[in-house]
């Protein structure tokens, strides 16, 4: 969740192991966690939104290095990445993407 609003959904498995919001993967590398030990913590660049004064489009956009002009139109639709696990990210990578059709999906 960041700015009040849900960026990534899944089991706790599936975003810790394959984040897909860039917001999720700045948590990861900012944050002790299984595996870092040793590798030098990356804060997150930026300070979070004035919540009464969001900025358009996507919240997290003042602070992603992946924010394009595209970033400030609309609040991104959540972007499958497995059964279950959503980000709501206009760059989520091709290769994350659930490329199956829906009809096929339980």
């Amino acid at each position: 969740m960041y700015a009040g609003r849900f960026v990534e959904t899944g089991s706790v498995e599936d975003v810790l192991s394959r984040p897909a919001h860039p917001y999720t993967r700045g948590l990861m590398r900012s944050t002790v966690h299984a595996g870092q030990r040793g590798v030098e913590l990356q804060p997150i660049a930026g300070s979070p939104p004035d919540l009464a004064a969001l900025p358009s489009g996507c919240s997290f956009r003042p602070r992603c290095e992946l924010a394009t002009p595209a970033c400030a139109q609309d609040v991104p639709a959540f972007t499958d990445c497995a059964a279950g696990h959503a980000a709501r990210c206009i760059h989520i990578p091709p290769a994350m993407r659930d490329h199956t059709p829906q009809a096929s999906r339980p």
